[in-house]
Formats: structure tokens, sequence, C-alpha cells
């Protein structure tokens, strides 16, 4: 996409749901016409809903492979993988999908989830700062030759990512993040931020707030928004939310639907607003 002049349409897979299913779900997404799949980067299931949660880039790996759709994680927990060993990650996939990565990012959010892990939990300034050092070090890698980095919690040595990813100059890093400093950063450092909101003038806030720092021009920047879609919603009204946020200048929609366990019947429904808009 890079830009907002083509709208794409996003679905967010019921990842708590088995394996089976998941992929079962993202193929009939594929089918019925959606640009774009995502999934989350978590570990734990908790709630009332049973399945398991697969690795996120594993997964989305399988998907790129098997269908012919954008893939993305909504998003990458930062602090999970080393920066560079990620690097080398999302630029496999990005060769072997020939362009079809979006790289969705955050800081973290899920203390319980670290520590079950063996993660270190930190507070939320730390997690924000090595988020940073993580997105400056992924963009080195993808568009330098040879990267020295010396950060506060991240150092590289004479570092070479061969190959290089398929989209130049590299995958657009799509932020998730949401506190100011966060939205600063997506600004100046980012390709694109995704919201999570039915709420216009929530979404209009924020989207004003990182305009003030764009690196970029605004039509240059990719505008997300994920929005939540429940057993009963009519789809006349999703349809007249989508046009609502297109005019504030969103170009991906990406839908989450409830209750999960029952995704593979409702995307028939959600797959009418995909194609009212595609034509």
């Amino acid at each position: 996409m890079g830009a907002s002049s083509k709208l794409e349409f996003g679905y967010h897979l019921p990842v708590t749901q088995s394996i089976d299913y998941v992929m079962k779900c993202a193929g009939k997404a594929a089918e019925l016409g959606f640009d774009l799949i995502s999934h989350q980067d978590h570990f734990l299931v908790i709630s009332d809903e049973s399945g398991c949660r697969p690795e996120c880039w594993v997964f989305l790996t399988a998907v790129a492979v098997k269908y012919n759709v954008k893939v993305m994680p909504l998003v990458l927990c930062s602090l999970f993988r080393n920066p560079a060993l990620l690097a080398k990650m999302v630029t496999t996939l990005d060769q072997l999908s020939k362009g079809r990565v979006y790289l969705g990012i955050g800081a973290c959010w899920w203390r319980e989830e670290f520590e079950a892990y063996g993660y270190p939990w930190e507070d939320a300034r730390t997690r924000v700062d090595k988020t940073e050092e993580v997105i400056r070090i992924l963009k080195a890698l993808w568009t330098e030759e040879v990267v020295n980095f010396k950060g506060r919690y991240w150092s590289l040595v004479n570092c070479r990512l061969v190959p290089r990813p398929y989209q130049k100059p590299h995958p657009p890093i799509i932020n998730g993040g949401h506190g100011r400093r966060m939205l600063r950063i997506t600004a100046r450092l980012c390709d694109g931020w995704v919201g999570v909101t039915k709420d216009l003038d929530a979404y209009r806030e924020k989207m004003e707030y990182v305009k003030k720092y764009l690196a970029k021009p605004p039509e240059e920047f990719i505008w997300g928004n994920v929005i939540d879609v429940r057993e009963g919603d009519k789809v006349e009204d999703l349809i007249g939310l989508v046009e609502d946020f297109v005019k504030l200048g969103v170009s991906l929609v990406i839908f989450f639907v409830h209750p999960q366990p029952r995704n593979y019947e409702l995307l028939d429904e959600v797959g009418k607003v995909v194609a009212h808009f595609k034509g």
C-alpha cells in the first residue's frame, strides 16, 4: 500500500482457537477477498474460549506461503526477540512472499505473559526506550551494508543482513502504540499507525497528534484501524463506519470478529462489507 490511495481490508485471526480452525478461517478470508491477515503476538490464553495461540511469526509464514495475501503481526511484541534476529525473520518472509509483509510492532503490555514465559518485566518507559532502539536497528539493518549500533540496551558490531528485504527500502513498519511518546516515535520512525476504536473523535485526536511530528507527508503514511465486529452487527452499519474512517484518511481497516469460535460462519457477513468496497 505505502500510501492512502488504496483501501485495504484485513482480517484478524481467531487465535484462541485450534490451529486447524485458525488456518481454515485464514483460507476463507483469502477467498472472500481480504487483502491482509493479521495475528496476535501473544503466548497465553486467559478467557472462556478454548484452544491455543499459535506462535505468531511461524503461523503468518504458513499463511503467506499458502495464500496470496499480505500478512501482519498485530502487533509484534518488540521485546520477545533479539532485534537483529527479528530483522532476519521479517526479511526472510518478505522474500518468500515477494513483498507481502507489514511489520506491526508495539512495546508490549502484558506482565503476566512476560513472567510466565521467563521474560524480565520492566517499566513502561524502559519498554518504550527498548522499542525505539529495536525500530532503529531494523531500519539500519534493512538499508545499510554494515551496521554498528551502540544503544543502551542492544549493540551490533559489523552486522550484515543478507538477503535484504524484497520491499524497498523495507517492509512498512506500523506502530500500534497509543501513548503520546509512542505516537511521537511512530511519527518520526515508522511508516504507519494502527488504532483500535469505533470512536471517530478519539481516532482523529491521535491522528492529529501524530501529524504534528510526522517525518513524511501524511498522504504517504499508512493510517490503520481495527474494528471489533460482534455477532449481530449489521452489514450496512459496518459499511457506514468504514466510510466514516475512510473520510478521515484511514486506508487499512482490520476486522476483529467475535465470538472467536464462530468466526468461520461470521466471515460471510463481514465479507459483504469487503465486497461492497471492492465493487
